[in-house]
């Protein structure tokens, strides 16, 4: 949302020129994501500290995933209450595969695994794991048409089974067969395959059968798969969250959190939405068309929103989740302040951006609100911003408005912060601008501040989602610009 303030301050900065990406705005994903690939161990206290908490899973239709650019998922929406509960925003990281997820862990890049892993002796031996979250029971599964009978754990001595290596399930199918007294064809399928994945596969014919948990078969069949679970196998999985050993008050907090909400009827409740085959959550999550995760769309304006990149060298998946969250990517919207569409301008900014007309076409929309952040980047580039704090504070300037920033930059030289800097400095003075006694010192007054810092912080997080699951095509790059601090 554009308050009128925004306009006021809009210097008469040059027009960007046609074609003008391969400049100091391009490649934003360098300096707004490099906090993305920190690597560090951390507990309770540093998490609170530092305002994140950095969850490893990975993508599927029941665990996480990106529908027109919101994120979903079961274990998603429980991490989500979980962090917070703890007062710090949730940062997702997804591994290439389901066997690095641990070894992520240990390497310090995320600080509690939930990917719906089955607790078992062997990892206990390296992570800790909460209590319960949710049990699983396995089903082996194979096409609805198969011929085969399976009457007994025996007959699955006729199929090709296909699981992972490294995972609790073929633990199962090698128990399963060493009940069975015959040896079983068990083929790898790699960590990097979801069971969800395999399912598919096998209603494709590529494979012939699997295990997997009795509750993916029913989603994998709303989907239109033509899969059948055809006998129970071994006995329900329990599955937990994990912590790196070293954290031992995250662990704790991480398992009163599953404790409290088994009871509260909250994970039970959470689950249902997903795991439900007549869910609207569920049908979300089989409708791949927007489905970042899976096909690298986030939105259906993509393509005006890589338009607009080209123009102003702003990266697109940017651009994306400002309109994300000025619109949820409704080219209609329209607030009480009068700012109008996807980017959510008033149009006196559109027509200082040299956009006076049809401002709620989508194309229209898109790159003015590109141009009106760019121009809110060179207002604090002349004012010596290093790179990686221009587009923070423009941020915060697109939605408070510029007046109200450039107030809180002169208040965070007066209590001593950096005025150059976002997060924990400038960001904080804007907070007194809430209070009588300090907002009445500045020019622009009374800011509501926690809205816009909520906001940079939401869209910055939306941007390392974006960035992680959606890479840039070779003609999405823009030229390198110089990249600062």
């Amino acid at each position: 949302m554009l308050p009128l303030a925004a306009a006021v301050l809009l210097l008469p900065l040059a027009q960007p020129a046609p074609g003008g990406a391969a400049d100091e705005f391009a490649n934003l994903e360098v300096a707004l994501t490099r906090h993305t690939r920190d690597r560090y161990v951390a507990d309770l206290e540093e998490i609170k500290r530092r305002g994140v908490l950095r969850v490893l899973t990975r993508n599927s239709s029941s665990t996480y995933f990106i529908s027109k650019g919101e994120q979903r998922g079961f274990q998603f929406e429980l991490v989500q209450a979980f962090a917070k509960e703890l007062g710090v925003r949730l940062a997702i990281v997804v591994p290439p595969s389901r066997d690095e997820l641990i070894q992520s862990l240990l390497a310090g890049e995320g600080d509690l695994i939930a990917a719906g892993m089955s607790i078992a002796p062997d990892r206990a031996e390296k992570v800790r794991f909460t209590s319960t979250v949710f049990t699983a029971g396995r089903v082996f599964v194979t096409h609805r048409h198969t011929i085969k009978l399976v009457e007994s754990v025996a007959d699955l001595a006729q199929f090709d089974i296909h699981v992972s290596y490294r995972s609790t399930t073929y633990a199962g199918v090698k128990a399963a067969e060493r009940e069975a007294g015959v040896p079983f064809r068990i083929l790898d399928t790699g960590g990097d395959v979801e069971m969800e994945e395999i399912l598919d596969r096998i209603s494709a014919g590529v494979y012939e059968s699997t295990v997997v948990d009795e509750s993916l078969v029913a989603l994998a069949q709303a989907a239109g798969a033509d899969v059948e679970a055809r006998l129970p196998l071994g006995a329900p999985k329990e599955k937990g969250w994990a912590v790196h050993p070293a954290a031992p008050n995250l662990a704790d907090a991480a398992d009163e959190f599953v404790r409290r909400h088994r009871r509260s009827g909250l994970i039970r409740m959470m689950y249902a939405r997903y795991m439900k085959p007549d869910s609207k959550f569920a049908a979300r999550a089989r409708d791949l068309e927007y489905r970042a995760d899976a096909n690298g769309k986030i939105s259906p304006y993509d393509d005006l929103f890589k338009e607009a990149s080209k123009e102003t060298g702003i990266d697109w998946r940017l651009l994306a989740a400002v309109a994300y969250s000025e619109s949820r990517f409704n080219p209609k919207a329209a607030s009480r302040w009068g700012a109008v569409g996807l980017m959510q301008l008033l149009p006196s900014t559109a027509k200082r951006v040299g956009i006076s007309k049809r401002l709620q076409d989508p194309r229209r929309n898109i790159l003015a609100g590109a141009r009106y952040l760019r121009r809110l980047c060179q207002v604090f580039e002349e004012d010596g911003v290093a790179k990686r704090q221009q587009m923070r504070f423009a941020l915060a300037a697109y939605n408070a408005g510029l007046g109200h920033i450039m107030d809180a930059r002169h208040l965070a030289e007066l209590t001593g912060k950096d005025r150059n800097r976002w997060f924990h400095n400038v960001a904080e003075a804007l907070k007194l601008k809430q209070d009588r006694k300090w907002h009445e010192k500045t020019r622009y007054g009374y800011a509501r501040a926690e809205e816009t810092v909520t906001y940079v912080s939401k869209i910055q997080s939306r941007y390392d989602v974006y960035v992680r699951h959606v890479p840039l095509d070779a003609g999405d790059e823009p030229e390198l610009g110089a990249q600062g601090e």
